[in-house]
């Protein structure tokens, strides 16, 4: 071959290298050009957008109307022209014992410091929100036409037609009942739509408050009244069986007084202890066959067996069974036993009328108070609805999920790109 037409065949490789390098290296630039992202708002680049984009761009003025211009619109509406005020009536109380109401100051606050009156506290604060205050309002007010007046706006008010249990659902609401556990202190805040429907509820409730209190106290004394006075009756019927034993044996026995009636046998036994005496003391002193001797002696046995007689009454003895009745001994124990049985049954009967008259004057006072240190007081101004700062709340939550739902929107669409 020519060494001319070996350098022409060279130097066209070279070339056709050179150009295939160089459409290589163009295609490459277009193809990195056309996967980088381009705005939407650029129509794709400079042409005319495509029907996915448009969509996707429509969808986008969607997510930011729904998420970010109504909620803030209508939140501007609301809080701007139709929220109605409410005022807020605060208290704060504790409960205190009947027996510690004449502490004042500071040395009453201190002493609130119990876990009893905590316990009270958070039992309170339960009630106030349940259907039985409820209930006890319902007596004096009408909670359903304070609530659900036309001129409060329709977010704010109950619905008039709303069930009993949406009604309490509803008061609980309106109240804010907080309790410290270790001083037992309460701080009540409810809210109405005018200052002095406020101020009368919350008195009202107060006042409720303090009537369960003293019945949930009260219950536990009349059953503590119920016990003692059925104790009382039960030792008054024993006292009076025990005084009717004791008489029965008294009647029985015919004797009123065992003492004086041992004293008295005593004294007479001395006596014929003396006649006999005087009469063995004749009889040693008669000659055996005087007339009179025999009458002496006669008489000096029936002493003897008086004496005898008088012995076994009082002390008995193994021919006691002769008598009609038992000995004086015996009367005696028997009736120490039942005067035993009568000085018990009217010690017992005594303590039974102590406690009863302690139950009764105890649920005869007031046992608990609550002891108001902050006391409810018309309301100046309207504390809700907080209409800036719900503003901002609602403009903030607005953004954020506005935010949250495009950057969704724009990984989504850049995955399913790929």
């Amino acid at each position: 071959m020519p060494k001319t037409s070996l350098l022409d065949a060279k130097k066209r490789t070279a070339i056709h290298r050179d150009t295939t390098q160089a459409i290589s290296m163009e295609l490459r630039k277009a193809a990195r050009k056309a996967r980088a992202p381009q705005p939407v708002l650029r129509g794709g680049g400079g042409f005319r957008a495509r029907k996915s984009d448009r969509y996707f761009h429509k969808f986008l003025v969607l997510l930011f109307v729904a998420f970010f211009l109504m909620p803030v619109f209508g939140a501007s509406v609301y809080y701007g022209v139709v929220a109605a005020d409410q005022y807020v009536t605060e208290a704060r109380f504790a409960v205190r014992s009947g027996s510690d109401v004449s502490v004042t100051g500071l040395s009453a606050l201190s002493s609130f410091i119990d876990t009893g009156q905590a316990r009270d506290g958070l039992i309170i604060a339960d009630y106030v929100k349940s259907s039985s205050m409820v209930e006890a309002l319902g007596g004096q007010y009408h909670l359903r036409n304070i609530f659900s007046k036309p001129r409060y706006d329709f977010i704010a008010r109950f619905a008039e037609t709303d069930s009993d249990d949406e009604l309490i659902k509803y008061w609980g609401k309106q109240l804010d009942v907080s309790v410290d556990r270790n001083s037992g202190l309460v701080t009540l805040r409810l809210r109405a739509f005018t200052p002095q429907e406020s101020l009368s509820l919350t008195n009202s409730v107060i006042m409720q408050a303090e009537k369960m209190v003293n019945q949930l106290t009260r219950k536990s004394e009349l059953d503590a009244l119920l016990r003692t006075e059925k104790e009382l009756r039960l030792k008054r019927e024993k006292l009076q069986r025990v005084v009717s034993e004791l008489r029965d044996a008294r009647n029985k026995a015919g004797i009123l007084d065992v003492g004086m009636t041992a004293k008295a046998y005593s004294d007479l036994l001395t006596d014929l202890r003396l006649e006999l005496a005087k009469q063995e003391l004749i009889i040693e002193t008669t000659a055996a066959d005087a007339p009179q001797m025999q009458p002496l002696i006669n008489r000096a046995n029936v002493l003897r067996s008086q004496i005898g007689e008088y012995e076994k009454a009082i002390a008995g003895g193994i021919d006691a069974s002769r008598f009609q009745r038992a000995s004086l001994a015996e009367i005696a124990t028997e009736m120490q036993e039942k005067e035993i049985e009568l000085s018990i049954a009217k010690e017992e009967y005594a303590g039974a009328m102590a406690s009863y008259e302690t139950a009764r004057l105890t649920t005869e006072r007031q046992r608990s108070y609550l002891l108001t240190y902050v006391k409810p007081s018309l309301a100046d101004e309207a504390m809700y609805p907080r209409r800036l700062l719900m503003w901002l709340g609602i403009f903030a939550m607005s953004a954020l999920l506005t935010a949250v739902s495009v950057g969704i929107t724009f990984l989504v669409r850049d995955h399913m790109a790929k």
